[in-house]
């Protein structure tokens, strides 16, 4: 091969790498910056919707960030991260949640559900739908300690002292329209999952949470509605 090709093909060979470096595209290898925001991590009965409320969030976005595809249905222990959240926040738990999540569907059918007053006392409130004056349940005072009964067979759903102003807390469902509700208690004798006998003994009266003194608050819930527990006890 001549001098002359030697150089021809020399020179092409830098022209050819001096257009390829001037059209050379650049991969970004470099990753996206990360969004603010914190991790909350989802204690016992607290709910998508009440965690979004408290943080302020959207709750189909947040849904959609943790790949969350029913949103009713977060676990205990799951990490839910927070868009735009510069701090945890303490997410309340109430009992309209509690009473929502529970999924127990149970199979006992009663012809008429008699609710037997759970504690022996002077009737201290009453049950009152007026605004100014409302109050969901009636309160039965008795000394502290004194032992109080399940007033229907069910199943305990709540068990705890995380809802506010309630103290120590029971609620057992007996069917899937009716609950009932135990507060300000001493202590509670049963855990959550149990089966409860109707006048099974299950916590002690006393004066926890927002109580003037110690008294038993009893509500009857129908479809997660109160109702004036004083249509059914017996």
């Amino acid at each position: 091969m001549s001098n002359n090709i030697l150089w021809v093909l020399f020179f092409s060979a830098i022209f050819l790498a001096q257009g390829c470096a001037r059209h050379r595209v650049t991969i970004e290898t470099k990753p996206p910056q990360a969004r603010s925001g914190v991790y909350h991590v989802v204690e016992k009965h607290q709910t998508l919707y009440r965690i979004c409320k408290t943080y302020g969030v959207d709750i189909k976005e947040v849904a959609s960030i943790n790949g969350i595809m029913d949103q009713s249905r977060i676990q205990t222990g799951q990490r839910v991260f927070i868009p735009g959240a510069k701090r945890r926040r303490k997410v309340e738990v109430y009992i309209d949640d509690v009473v929502m999540e529970s999924v127990e569907k149970e199979k006992v059918v009663y012809r008429k559900l008699d609710f037997i007053w759970p504690v022996e006392g002077k009737m201290s409130d009453v049950f009152n739908e007026t605004e100014d004056r409302r109050h969901t349940g009636i309160d039965i005072s008795a000394p502290i300690g004194t032992p109080f009964r399940a007033s229907h067979s069910g199943r305990v759903i709540y068990s705890g002292n995380t809802i506010r102003g309630y103290g120590n807390l029971l609620i057992i469902r007996h069917s899937e329209e009716y609950v009932s509700i135990y507060a300000h208690n001493q202590v509670n004798l049963v855990d959550e999952g149990e089966w409860i006998e109707r006048g099974q003994v299950i916590g002690k009266v006393g004066q926890t949470g927002r109580a003037s003194g110690p008294h038993l608050h009893f509500e009857i819930r129908r479809n997660n509605r109160a109702i004036d527990p004083l249509l059914f006890l017996k």
